[in-house]
């Protein structure tokens, strides 16, 4: 749906809608449009390398994301008030973008990942587990990243994503 012209793009997601609640439908979508995705769906899984790293209902996911690479998708997607996408801080990924053919060992985001732990992140492959009712993250570090925005241990992981240098 990215190729279309936004206008286009509007007016199928609005047709999907209508058919789907009239038909009670319910639909995969894929995507890379996260904007698109939080507007059109109930759940989300989010994919690193083929695999799930986090999976909630939408809502909980775009308030508070649990695992780094949602964070930085979540952190790319423009904001339509000039102002506020001028001042906010966009999380740009350091490190190389392992092959999805031969994923690394261990966690297969911790080759671009800030919170990575040599023994246990390159080594030891996080299983998708739940860390609130119906929020599922595969992370060593969810739960760091889980505590509320306001904890300085929030805030902290939060600005370690920001700072991380910027490469893509």
């Amino acid at each position: 749906m990215s190729a279309l012209d936004v206008s286009i793009q509007a007016q199928v997601i609005n047709l999907l809608e209508e058919l789907q609640e009239r038909l009670n439908l319910t639909y995969l979508v894929i995507a890379h449009d996260l904007a698109v995705v939080r507007h059109v769906s109930d759940e989300v899984a989010v994919m690193y390398l083929g695999s799930i790293v986090e999976q909630a209902s939408a809502d909980a996911l775009y308030e508070q994301p649990l695992h780094p690479y949602t964070i930085s998708l979540l952190s790319a997607i423009p904001v339509p008030d000039p102002e506020v996408e001028d001042r906010r801080d966009r999380i740009l990924l350091s490190g190389d973008l392992p092959s999805a053919a031969d994923p690394p060992s261990g966690c297969r985001f911790h080759t671009r990942c800030p919170f990575r732990q040599e023994t246990r992140c390159d080594d030891e492959r996080p299983e998708l587990a739940e860390l609130e009712p119906g929020h599922k993250v595969a992370c060593h570090y969810a739960a760091e990243i889980r505590l509320p925005a306001r904890s300085s241990a929030a805030a902290t992981a939060r600005e370690m994503l920001a700072s991380e240098p910027t490469a893509s």
